[in-house]
């Protein structure tokens, strides 16, 4: 009898079936998943996985055009195609109504060489190396997505209080007959589909007052807590920003398009800061001063997200997804600063900025 080692490789029959293997075979390269019990192949149909142990290959990955690279960590993949880096989780069963897979998370990628992939599961994060004239390392927080939050059975509904604390979602008081899409802070005047300020209490509409005009069908709306500010969603996915006490609009946030998305959307306490999520899993925030400027985007994936809702002291954001009931993401300037030196640990040194930056004069970063 010949005995084996502890440890010790050993080959493994197998059978794959001709199709699969022609498949596999087409691919640039082979990869190991994390759990060394299965090998992948990126092919111009997706991540095909053929797994040893239990003789069957493993639901496909689809990609887009083709991909180039996957990587392989703990339950997740990571997977690279021209334009667009993807975070999946494998073992999630198949969507009940035959749709594609969707990954968790999409994050756009300007360059068309990137080397290496990473995923650091203990950090929460993702890096990938991108080739060129010279080498740099991008690194992208993974936070909530990876973690014990993670809940399989998707939420359909979510909400936040005032302080950015998880509440049971309510839907838009029902006042007579009229479709009303949210309320003030109040709760005493609410915002019909069609634009009108109305009494929740008596049904009428509220004189004096013009509400949203030039806009389609209403969907969503929020108002800041202070009463100053309104946004409002139509059917046509087009997102404004109102002065709620002039009836001005001050903005078209979101111009629309041909699919209608209903945006969860949400202000900070002072009403410097609105959000509001798009069709793609991404979350916009404007500064309500100048909302002619581009928004800060945070792609947060597992979309759709259901509900925002910021702390009281506008400091973080917290985000509810189908699968995540409440994500903080930092929203204020200076905590955003402090994550990033306390990722990083040290600054720049003068020679080291004088090599970066030439032309500017030199400041002290984290920890010089």
């Amino acid at each position: 009898m010949l005995r084996r080692r502890a440890g010790e490789p050993r080959p493994v029959a197998t059978t794959v079936p001709a199709a699969t293997a022609r498949v596999v075979c087409r691919g640039d390269e082979l990869t190991f998943t994390a759990d060394s019990r299965a090998v992948a192949s990126v092919t111009t149909g997706g991540v095909v996985t053929w797994d040893f142990r239990a003789g069957r290959e493993r639901p496909r990955l689809p990609l887009a055009g083709g991909g180039y690279r996957v990587e392989f960590a703990g339950d997740y993949a990571l997977t690279w195609t021209l334009g667009a880096l993807a975070l999946w989780r494998p073992g999630l069963p198949d969507p009940a109504d035959d749709s594609a897979r969707e990954p968790l998370l999409t994050f756009a990628v300007d360059s068309s060489a990137v080397g290496d992939l990473r995923l650091d599961l203990d950090a929460g994060v993702l890096r990938y190396r991108e080739q060129g004239r010279t080498s740099s390392v991008h690194t992208l927080s993974l936070q909530g997505l990876t973690g014990s939050a993670w809940r399989d059975r998707a939420a359909r509904t979510a909400a936040f209080d005032s302080r950015g604390r998880p509440v049971r979602a309510r839907r838009a008081p029902a006042v007579g007959r009229r479709d009303t899409v949210t309320a003030d802070s109040t709760g005493r005047t609410a915002l019909t589909s069609e634009g009108m300020l109305v009494s929740v209490s008596t049904g009428k509409r509220l004189k004096g007052i013009r509400g949203v005009e030039g806009e389609d069908y209403l969907t969503e709306g929020a108002f800041s807590p202070d009463g100053r500010y309104l946004a409002a969603a139509d059917v046509r996915g087009r997102l404004t920003l109102w002065d709620a006490h002039s009836w001005r609009r001050l903005a078209v946030l979101r111009s629309g398009g041909s699919n209608r998305h209903d945006p969860a959307l949400g202000f900070s306490a002072d009403g410097v800061l609105v959000a509001a999520s798009d069709p793609d899993g991404v979350v916009n925030v404007w500064e309500t001063a100048t909302p002619a400027l581009p928004a800060a985007s945070l792609p947060v994936g597992d979309s759709p997200v259901l509900a925002l809702g910021f702390t009281r002291d506008g400091g973080e954001l917290h985000i509810a997804t189908p699968h995540l009931g409440d994500r903080a993401l930092p929203s204020a300037p200076e905590r955003a600063a402090r994550r990033v030196c306390d990722r990083v640990s040290t600054g720049l040194t003068e020679r080291e900025w004088r090599s970066y930056f030439p032309s500017a004069d030199y400041r002290r970063t984290c920890g010089t």
